[in-house]
């Protein structure tokens, strides 16, 4: 009997939109600049938002750009989390070594004990280990493992057979500990550790560090957009442009055209090829329009709004009904504008800075048009040809996308049947 898997990614309740910033900022300013315009700096959960992130700019002049993750370097907390288990201050209990090496390199983010000191090293060293057990069969709370494991390896361990990697309270605990040790093992893992985080504090254990990283002191993360999207860290206080992101709510995918034509000629063009010149409803449309053609074009270039009256009624190109919102038809970014120089200046573009200007409509410009795509259902399937189990298929899809395929309703599973529509035969299925 063979299966198939399908499997679906989304973000939010809605696709996620990247936004390349080309100007250069410290970490702690770029996050700032997303805040206040955007949602925050980017985060990538799988490799398709990798992808769609490296898509976002092309420009062979630059390499690197922050994202949202970074190393908080003091962010030391224990894999228990019972928070039954600790007392007040019980949870901050350390026993470092030499204090100035804990955070060696910015890469060491797990703990181990020598003889009763406590160091930092990476999580695939192997080391045997010690796990607490609070169950009220135990037969003893701390259990000495002798098998050599990475601290990942550890943790699942004394999670299925115990309880968690041993967390230490106390001096007097702390002994305790030592004092199961054999002499001929030296050192152990204990279940204290650190994370790196995102901005936006979303729980995305994803990562794509190059080779050889993280490598420095440096504890926040650059994308390379010459090395496939991998990440590197550095200094926060570098200056990079950066990439933020926000929950794309809305339909209109803008696309810039680099050919000089007359408004009527234009608006002719995007109909033809897209749906229409385009329309810009609020400031956050207006910011993710000029991010379209942010390092395309730093001219005039036509947009959707045009008056043939008497340049006071001002209307958009597409009179879709449906697709405006309460007040929407009526945003505006003027700038000293409009005055219908000659009584001719009845259409209107904007400069790169995205302000609009009334101009007469037998100029010749670069124009914006746009799409409406639809986006009722944020899942999309993906479908895989490759025979698993459905453990190994929940692995695939986690690693590589959100999660094995989600079902909601009859509309979602046409679509899902439609996606490997003509691919495969068999008449079974993970879902």
């Amino acid at each position: 009997m063979s299966f198939i898997v399908f499997f679906f990614s989304f973000s939010f309740s809605v696709p996620r939109h990247y936004v390349f910033v080309k100007e250069s900022k410290t970490w702690a300013e770029a996050q700032r600049y997303c805040r206040d315009k955007y949602i925050d700096l980017a985060t990538i959960e799988n490799d398709q938002q990798t992808n769609q992130l490296i898509n976002t700019f092309k420009d062979d002049s630059i390499d690197l750009a922050w994202i949202g993750l970074y190393d908080d370097l003091n962010s030391w907390k224990w894999t228990l989390e019972d928070s039954d288990f600790f007392k007040v201050g019980e949870k901050d209990f350390r026993n470092w070594f030499k204090l100035d090496q804990v955070n060696n390199g910015g890469q060491y983010m797990y703990v181990y004990m020598y003889s009763g000191m406590w160091y930092t090293t990476v999580w695939y060293s192997e080391l045997p280990f010690i796990c607490y057990d609070g169950r009220m069969n135990a037969s003893a709370s701390y259990v000495f493992v002798s098998q050599y494991k990475n601290w990942t390896e550890a943790q699942s361990y004394c999670r299925e057979h115990h309880t968690d990697l041993v967390s230490i309270r106390n001096e007097t605990e702390n002994y305790r500990v030592q004092s199961l040790v054999p002499y001929d093992y030296y050192s152990v893992w204990i279940g204290l550790y650190r994370t790196r985080y995102w901005s936006d504090q979303s729980n995305s254990s994803f990562n794509n560090w190059r080779t050889g990283q993280p490598d420095s002191t440096g504890s926040c993360t650059v994308v390379s957009f010459s090395n496939s999207g991998k990440w590197t860290d550095e200094f926060c206080f570098s200056r990079y442009p950066f990439i933020c992101y926000s929950a794309l709510t809305s339909s209109h995918q803008y696309h810039f055209v680099s050919v000089n034509k007359t408004w009527t000629e234009a608006q002719r063009y995007c109909r033809q090829n897209y749906t229409d010149l385009a329309t810009i409803d609020n400031m956050e449309e207006m910011i993710r329009l000029i991010n379209t053609v942010n390092g395309s074009y730093n001219g005039s270039a036509w947009i959707g709004l045009y008056d043939d009256v008497l340049g006071n009624s001002w209307r958009w190109s597409l009179e879709d009904n449906d697709l405006y919102q309460e007040g929407e038809r009526d945003f505006r970014n003027w700038y000293h504008e409009p005055d219908n120089r000659r009584g001719n200046e009845l259409c209107v573009y904007m400069d790169y800075n995205g302000k609009w200007f009334d101009q007469s409509c037998d100029n010749s410009n670069k124009f914006v048009c746009y799409d409406v795509s639809s986006l009722t259902s944020s899942h999309q399937y993906h479908f895989v040809s490759v025979n698993k189990t459905w453990t190994e298929a929940q692995r695939y899809c986690r690693q590589n996308y959100t999660d094995l395929a989600t079902i909601d309703n009859m509309e979602e599973m046409n679509r899902l049947i439609n996606t490997v529509n003509g691919s495969y035969n068999d008449t079974e299925c993970y879902i």
